[in-house]
């Protein structure tokens, strides 16, 4: 009892820092209209420890909208999509429609730029430190070969070189991609 009642007051005396989000000025101010067409969820592209997490939140807010119109690309298996970067060429685009036949393409790309602080920060800071990462969601129409929709959120955590505490919680690359990720989702549902 005493060790649990001393790790609690060393967690409330801790501080934590949390990282502040913005949606990129590109980003597509719109919602998307879901009523028509077959919807092919591409594997996130992320750091395998969070991948299946990022799916899941993906699959799960499109599956609300979309229902049996909606796939996962891992799961169909006549089909192997190459790995597709942020804003793919028109020659692949074509491809993939000629490959999978479907309609819509839902491209999710998650990644850290920075990772100096990690989740806990112990001892004292003697330059600025920063987590910095970001989700990007982009939605083609397969059957023009352009992109319709395009949503990028980023998330930092940043501790200056005066900040005098020893120990504090803060925010990872992997939670800030994330929440990230639930912000466009959120976005998403509440536009279309």
């Amino acid at each position: 009892m005493k060790k649990l009642t001393f790790c609690l007051s060393i967690i409330l005396l801790a501080s934590c820092h949390t990282a502040s989000y913005l949606n990129d000025l590109d980003s597509t101010p719109y919602g998307i209209d879901f009523r028509e067409g077959n919807w092919l969820l591409n594997e996130v592209t992320s750091p395998n420890d969070i991948k299946e997490q990022l799916t899941k939140i993906a699959y799960d807010g499109f599956q609300k909208k979309l229902g049996n119109n909606l796939k996962k690309a891992q799961d169909i298996k006549n089909i192997s999509l190459p790995y597709i970067s942020i804003k793919p060429n028109k020659l692949l685009l074509e491809q993939i429609k000629k490959t999978t036949k479907f309609d819509y393409l839902i491209n999710i790309v998650c990644k850290n730029s920075k990772d100096d602080i990690g989740g806990l920060k112990i001892g004292q800071t003697y330059n600025e430190r920063k987590n910095i990462a970001q989700a990007v969601l982009e939605i083609y129409d397969l059957n023009n070969s352009e992109l319709i929709y395009y949503r990028k959120t980023s998330g930092q955590v940043r501790i200056d070189e005066n900040d005098n505490e020893n120990f504090a919680f803060v925010t990872s690359t992997n939670k800030i991609m994330v929440k990230s990720l639930k912000k466009i989702m959120k976005k998403i549902n509440t536009k279309s």
